[in-house]
Protein backbone atom coordinates (compact mmCIF):
# COMPACT_ATOMS: atom_id res chain seq x y z
CA UNK A 1 0.00 0.00 0.00
CA UNK A 2 1.12 3.52 -0.67
CA UNK A 3 2.36 5.68 2.26
CA UNK A 4 -0.66 8.50 1.85
CA UNK A 5 -3.46 5.45 1.40
CA UNK A 6 -6.07 6.24 3.56
CA UNK A 7 -7.64 3.15 5.29
CA UNK A 8 -11.61 2.73 5.46
CA UNK A 9 -12.50 1.41 8.31
CA UNK A 10 -15.76 1.13 7.55
CA UNK A 11 -14.99 -2.45 5.42
CA UNK A 12 -11.49 -2.94 6.34
CA UNK A 13 -9.40 -4.98 3.85
CA UNK A 14 -8.46 -8.54 3.91
CA UNK A 15 -5.26 -8.72 4.00
CA UNK A 16 -3.69 -6.37 6.58
CA UNK A 17 -0.10 -6.05 4.89
CA UNK A 18 0.96 -2.75 3.83
CA UNK A 19 -0.95 -1.41 7.36
CA UNK A 20 1.27 0.18 9.55
CA UNK A 21 1.16 -1.41 13.55
CA UNK A 22 -0.91 1.19 14.83
CA UNK A 23 -3.34 0.92 12.00
CA UNK A 24 -3.74 -2.80 12.38
CA UNK A 25 -3.92 -2.18 16.38
CA UNK A 26 -7.02 0.14 15.39
CA UNK A 27 -8.42 -2.01 13.76
CA UNK A 28 -8.21 -4.79 16.19
CA UNK A 29 -9.50 -2.44 18.79
CA UNK A 30 -12.42 -1.39 16.73
CA UNK A 31 -13.47 -4.97 15.61
CA UNK A 32 -13.05 -6.02 18.78
CA UNK A 33 -15.70 -3.13 20.42
CA UNK A 34 -18.26 -4.48 17.74
CA UNK A 35 -17.62 -7.79 18.48
CA UNK A 36 -18.58 -7.00 22.70
CA UNK A 37 -21.58 -5.08 21.06
CA UNK A 38 -22.72 -7.46 18.80
CA UNK A 39 -22.41 -9.93 21.64
CA UNK A 40 -24.58 -7.89 24.08
CA UNK A 41 -26.95 -7.74 21.29
CA UNK A 42 -27.08 -11.66 20.55
CA UNK A 43 -27.20 -12.00 24.57
CA UNK A 44 -30.34 -9.93 24.48
CA UNK A 45 -31.73 -11.09 21.36
CA UNK A 46 -31.62 -14.75 22.74
CA UNK A 47 -32.98 -13.53 26.01
CA UNK A 48 -36.06 -12.32 24.64
CA UNK A 49 -36.24 -15.21 22.28
CA UNK A 50 -36.04 -17.45 26.03
CA UNK A 51 -38.58 -15.53 27.19
CA UNK A 52 -41.00 -15.84 24.45
CA UNK A 53 -41.00 -19.39 23.75
CA UNK A 54 -41.24 -19.87 27.80
CA UNK A 55 -44.56 -18.03 27.24
CA UNK A 56 -45.83 -19.86 24.13
CA UNK A 57 -45.12 -22.68 25.91
CA UNK A 58 -47.00 -21.51 28.97
CA UNK A 59 -50.13 -20.51 26.60
CA UNK A 60 -49.89 -23.92 24.65
CA UNK A 61 -50.55 -25.80 27.95
CA UNK A 62 -53.18 -23.35 29.36
CA UNK A 63 -54.71 -24.17 25.62
CA UNK A 64 -54.17 -27.79 26.49
CA UNK A 65 -55.87 -27.55 29.84
CA UNK A 66 -58.92 -25.45 28.55
CA UNK A 67 -59.69 -27.53 25.59
CA UNK A 68 -59.23 -30.80 28.06
CA UNK A 69 -61.97 -28.59 30.37
CA UNK A 70 -63.99 -27.87 27.35
CA UNK A 71 -64.06 -31.60 26.11
CA UNK A 72 -65.08 -32.35 29.63
CA UNK A 73 -67.74 -29.47 30.14
CA UNK A 74 -68.83 -30.97 26.56
CA UNK A 75 -69.20 -34.78 28.09
CA UNK A 76 -70.88 -33.62 30.95
CA UNK A 77 -73.29 -31.27 29.50
CA UNK A 78 -73.92 -34.26 27.23
CA UNK A 79 -74.56 -36.65 29.96
CA UNK A 80 -76.77 -34.50 31.83
CA UNK A 81 -78.70 -33.76 28.19
CA UNK A 82 -79.12 -37.99 28.11
CA UNK A 83 -80.04 -37.90 31.78
CA UNK A 84 -82.81 -35.55 31.16
CA UNK A 85 -83.81 -37.11 28.13
CA UNK A 86 -83.96 -41.11 29.81
CA UNK A 87 -86.18 -39.15 32.35
CA UNK A 88 -88.52 -37.71 30.09
CA UNK A 89 -88.65 -40.98 28.39
CA UNK A 90 -89.24 -42.53 31.35
CA UNK A 91 -91.75 -40.59 32.97
CA UNK A 92 -93.47 -41.19 29.35
CA UNK A 93 -93.68 -44.90 29.62
CA UNK A 94 -95.05 -44.20 33.89
CA UNK A 95 -97.97 -41.99 32.30
CA UNK A 96 -98.83 -44.19 29.80
CA UNK A 97 -98.88 -47.02 31.84
CA UNK A 98 -100.72 -44.76 34.52
CA UNK A 99 -103.41 -43.74 32.17
CA UNK A 100 -103.53 -47.34 30.77
CA UNK A 101 -104.57 -48.67 33.49
CA UNK A 102 -107.32 -45.71 35.06
CA UNK A 103 -109.25 -46.22 31.93
CA UNK A 104 -109.08 -50.30 32.98
CA UNK A 105 -110.45 -49.55 36.42
CA UNK A 106 -113.19 -47.44 34.84
CA UNK A 107 -114.20 -49.26 31.52
CA UNK A 108 -112.15 -52.59 32.05
CA UNK A 109 -109.52 -54.31 31.24
CA UNK A 110 -109.56 -57.17 28.25
CA UNK A 111 -107.74 -59.40 31.18
CA UNK A 112 -109.12 -60.75 34.24
CA UNK A 113 -109.89 -58.13 36.72
CA UNK A 114 -107.45 -59.63 39.96
CA UNK A 115 -104.48 -58.63 37.43
CA UNK A 116 -105.97 -55.00 37.18
CA UNK A 117 -105.63 -54.86 40.84
CA UNK A 118 -102.03 -56.73 41.44
CA UNK A 119 -99.15 -54.25 42.07
CA UNK A 120 -97.08 -56.78 40.56
CA UNK A 121 -98.72 -56.91 37.34
CA UNK A 122 -98.49 -53.20 37.28
CA UNK A 123 -95.40 -53.39 38.11
CA UNK A 124 -94.50 -55.72 35.38
CA UNK A 125 -96.67 -53.80 32.75
CA UNK A 126 -95.08 -50.69 33.69
CA UNK A 127 -90.93 -52.70 33.13
CA UNK A 128 -92.19 -53.35 29.80
CA UNK A 129 -93.28 -50.54 28.66
CA UNK A 130 -90.20 -48.37 30.04
CA UNK A 131 -88.05 -51.11 27.99
CA UNK A 132 -89.97 -50.40 24.98
CA UNK A 133 -89.70 -46.56 25.41
CA UNK A 134 -86.47 -46.80 26.33
CA UNK A 135 -85.05 -48.83 22.78
CA UNK A 136 -87.53 -46.46 21.39
CA UNK A 137 -85.41 -43.49 22.89
CA UNK A 138 -82.73 -45.18 21.68
CA UNK A 139 -83.08 -45.37 18.14
CA UNK A 140 -84.39 -41.60 18.29
CA UNK A 141 -80.93 -40.67 19.87
CA UNK A 142 -79.02 -42.47 17.08
CA UNK A 143 -80.93 -41.47 14.66
CA UNK A 144 -80.52 -37.42 15.42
Amino acid sequence: MPKNYRINWANLPEDPDGMTFADVKLAYTRLHKELAQAKAAKGTTESVLHKTAADMRKARGEAKVLRRDMVQMTRKQKAADELKACGAWSGAAIGCCTLLWQAFEQYGAPFPQFMVESEWFFGSVCWAATMIFGWAAKAFHEAN
